[in-house]
């Protein structure tokens, strides 16, 4: 028996809803709106129309609607759809520790599956605890970016498994399940570094996808590679060369679920760009940018080690370059006072005021940083100006910070801002009515429907 494996299916078959605390189930609701909002803000962008024309229309089997276009499809070509649709603004949530999840990744998978089966909302929100808990809990010890490896198998493993529960699969069908979106679907860190291409969004829907899949064969009785984890030719030994103890809870009891840490984006930019961008965006009050000579970005190399001799870091080409470029992300702050999706759509990066700012930059990345990172994650800017004068902000921030979780006013605010170009305002209100209330339904596919964009 893979003892990893199995800690995993044990887990996700014990959870219920009763043992989950209020807090969690409140969050999950606040992942869900968010999900909502950024895919919805997402439905013109290039990647999703080139993704959109595989989903072909389906009128038999177990169907799903994509968002927007509410066209019924296959569980797994939706799920790929809505999910791309949800990580491409760079606006859903992340979690990091050892390494980084975007767990909500799978949110749309779920969704996907609750609907083809005809789920309560208070099932996929338990589906989708279980989804997160998987996927962040792997992250919060297993190596898995600084090794060379992409987060595709992590998404799919979360959405596997919470999909799984959906379909009432028992012991047997669920480590199946598990092995079949694990051991087929790893995939290379290549997808970050160098010129970043329309993929890097487009790795985690492919996990939502496959562990979709994965469930599904395992339903009909197909079997996956024994021992995924523990096996020779597994991902211990093949991926890492040493085995991890993933901390998986087996009492729930005052435990604080993993959707309850995740932090909800408030930038559509790299989660690491965050506190710079803050940063930046307090060091405006104080200096002008006509008068910077020189702008010093201190920040943790964890983070940016790997990306500092880029060329794509300090010009950027292409949007997903962009986003995750720490000289670009604090310039348009520093110029603009905000970072928006159409900073993006706007191609900021290419204009001549940003690129002459950038030009000022240079990083740091101090040990003392590096070694306060994760649990603290430090940022200063220092501005010497063209008369010589020293100007500086520093930010701190924690896990703690992240826990505390975006407002309700700022989410809905967040959720009508992405939403209001294709949705009409009592549409975003129902919406937003479901979702607060999702427990309550008997099923989720009226919550679907609200999402259909007319575009006549």
């Amino acid at each position: 028996m893979d003892q990893t494996a199995n800690k995993l299916v044990t887990f996700s078959r014990k959870l219920q809803f009763e043992d989950l605390s209020r807090r969690a189930i409140v969050n999950a609701k606040a992942r869900l709106i968010n999900c909502l909002g950024v895919s919805i803000g997402a439905h013109d962008a290039l990647p999703i129309k080139i993704i959109r024309k595989l989903a072909y229309p389906s009128t038999i089997g177990p169907m799903a609607r994509t968002f927007a276009t509410l066209t019924p499809t296959t569980p797994d070509l939706a799920a790929f759809v809505n999910s791309a649709m949800t990580r491409y603004l760079e606006l859903s949530d992340t979690y990091i520790r050892e390494s980084v999840s975007h767990p909500a990744d799978a949110l749309p998978g779920l969704l996907a599956i609750a609907e083809a089966e005809n789920c309560s909302g208070e099932d996929f929100l338990l589906s989708l605890i279980i989804a997160y808990e998987v996927q962040c809990r792997y992250v919060d010890v297993v190596p898995v970016n600084q090794l060379g490896w992409d987060q595709t198998p992590v998404v799919a493993m979360g959405t596997a498994l919470g999909a799984s529960r959906l379909l009432n699969l028992d012991k047997a069908q669920m480590l199946n399940a598990l092995s079949l979106a694990l051991v087929p679907n790893i995939s290379l860190n290549q997808t970050r570094t160098d010129r970043i291409s329309m993929w890097k969004g487009m790795a985690g829907p492919a996990g939502a996808r496959q562990g979709v899949f994965a469930a599904l064969l395992a339903r009909e009785g197909m079997s996956g590679p024994d021992q995924p984890f523990e096996g020779d030719y597994g991902v211990w030994k093949q991926l890492f060369g040493e085995q991890y103890q993933i901390p998986i809870p087996s009492r729930f009891t005052k435990h604080t679920f993993a959707i309850e840490e995740t932090t909800i984006k408030s930038f559509p930019i790299r989660f690491n760009c965050h506190a710079p961008t803050l940063a930046a965006l307090e060091l405006r009050k104080k200096v002008k940018v006509r008068d910077i000579k020189h702008l010093e970005i201190r920040s943790i190399r964890q983070a940016f080690e790997r990306w500092i001799d880029l060329p794509e870091f300090w010009k950027p080409t292409t949007r997903e370059s962009a986003d995750h470029s720490l000289p670009f992300c604090v310039s348009v702050a520093m110029l603009d006072g905000k970072i928006i999706p159409e900073t993006f759509s706007a191609e900021r990066y290419k204009d001549k005021d940003v690129l002459s700012l950038m030009k000022k930059c240079s990083v740091a990345l101090p040990n003392e940083y590096a070694e306060l990172a994760y649990e603290i994650r430090c940022c200063q800017l220092i501005v010497t100006t063209k008369k010589g004068k020293k100007i500086s902000v520093e930010i701190e921030m924690t896990p703690r910070d992240d826990a505390r979780g975006m407002p309700k006013k700022i989410l809905e605010s967040k959720f009508n801002n992405l939403t209001k170009p294709f949705l009409k305002s009592t549409t975003r209100k129902k919406i937003l009515s479901l979702c607060w209330r999702i427990n309550k339904m008997k099923s989720v596919g009226n919550l679907v429907t609200l999402t259909g964009i007319d575009e006549t």
